[in-house]
């Protein structure tokens, strides 16, 4: 979806195209309106520590060409260094980010379909000399909040992380209950595209530890389960300390919400099957097929409900056949395998947030 070209030819034309942006001096040379929506080229020269926040656009797409200098940059899950003449795509509907890494850059940024460059003439001062800004320049910095509200009025949304707010959220699940807000907040930060803090995790695994006085904690675990995904390094270290501190008995919401995260983690499989042996047969067989070691014989229709969708001898045999003839090998078997436990995780996850929700008193 893109602006509509005539409004784009009204407005991205007319606004000033030299600018002074995040310590920088940004060019727009080619506009929306020059290309009747189809195209918008910026040039930017900048000095080290010039970076863009984490970012996603909806509409358009980025191309980063780099003239001088060197950028670092990262698309989804991949990172890099672009160095004069090298070029990198920056799609939409994944997050971006780059900076400058070198004393000095100079590099161009491709826009299609055209129009966001209207976003930079909206929020950044106009350059009253073809020259990096100085610190005796008045009124060259960019509010975040101004430029947040401009990029999302056109598609795109920023990532922000404040420390302060964060850590005020974590200190309200160490110490308070009602705490619904403050898990919403490190949902967002989970599931966003940026690296998760360490404080976060340490935050969780204290609230998760406040689960027999408060079992709305639970939700603590959910998103453990979440970031055990990226983070499963980090995670797993912590599972022993919360394990010991839930205590024999567990609620069906805590129970379930546990069931996910240690879902995750096979090298815990004996304590977690001990605390979880009084779960539902069917959610303790998905955890059981989880923490299972590959093997094709598992592989079939039967999961992740087995214990709810009982084959018969016929429909073993059918399985079993199917099996065979495959003739996988190992690769092929370890592709299949982790396509059904990721489809069983994601059950798994849904689940326990739908009970913790429905029954948790925070």
């Amino acid at each position: 979806m893109s602006i509509p070209p005539g409004l784009l030819a009204r407005r991205t034309s007319e606004l000033p195209r030299q600018l002074w942006h995040l310590g920088g001096l940004m060019s727009i040379r080619v506009t929306a309106g020059d290309t009747d929506g189809a195209l918008s080229v910026v040039e930017q020269r900048a000095q080290r520590g010039y970076a863009t926040p984490p970012h996603v656009h909806s509409r358009e797409d980025e191309t980063l060409v780099v003239l001088e200098g060197e950028l670092e940059y990262t698309v989804g899950e991949r990172s890099g260094v672009l160095r004069a003449g090298e070029s990198a795509f920056l799609p939409r509907h994944k997050a971006h980010r780059f900076a400058v890494v070198s004393d000095r850059a100079h590099y161009l940024m491709l826009i299609t379909p055209g129009g966001f460059e209207e976003m930079f003439q909206v929020v950044s001062s106009p350059a009253t000399e073809e020259r990096l800004p100085s610190a005796d320049d008045v009124q060259v910095h960019t509010d975040p909040a101004v430029m947040a509200a401009e990029s999302a009025a056109r598609g795109a949304t920023i990532f922000r992380d404040d420390p302060a707010e964060r850590a005020r959220h974590l200190h309200l699940l160490a110490t308070s209950v009602g705490t619904t807000d403050s898990y919403r907040y490190l949902a967002q930060l989970v599931a966003g595209p940026i690296p998760v803090p360490a404080d976060v995790i340490d935050g969780l695994v204290v609230a998760a530890q406040r689960i027999p006085d408060d079992p709305g904690h639970a939700r603590a675990l959910i998103l453990l389960g979440i970031l055990a995904e990226s983070r499963a390094e980090a995670v797993s270290p912590r599972i022993p300390e919360i394990l010991a501190s839930l205590g024999p008995s567990l609620s069906s919401p805590v129970a379930l919400a546990l069931a996910y995260l240690g879902a995750h983690f096979r090298e815990h499989s004996a304590a977690l099957l001990d605390l979880l042996r009084d779960l539902p047969p069917e959610d303790l067989q998905r955890l059981q097929r989880c923490l299972a070691t590959v093997s094709p014989s598992l592989i079939g229709r039967s999961w992740p409900t087995p214990a709810l969708w009982e084959l018969s001898a016929e429909e073993q045999e059918t399985d079993r056949q199917w099996r065979e003839s495959g003739a996988w090998d190992a690769a092929t078997v370890q592709a299949i395998w982790d396509a059904e436990t990721t489809a069983i995780l994601a059950f798994m996850g849904a689940r326990a947030d739908h009970y913790v929700e429905r029954n948790a008193r925070v």
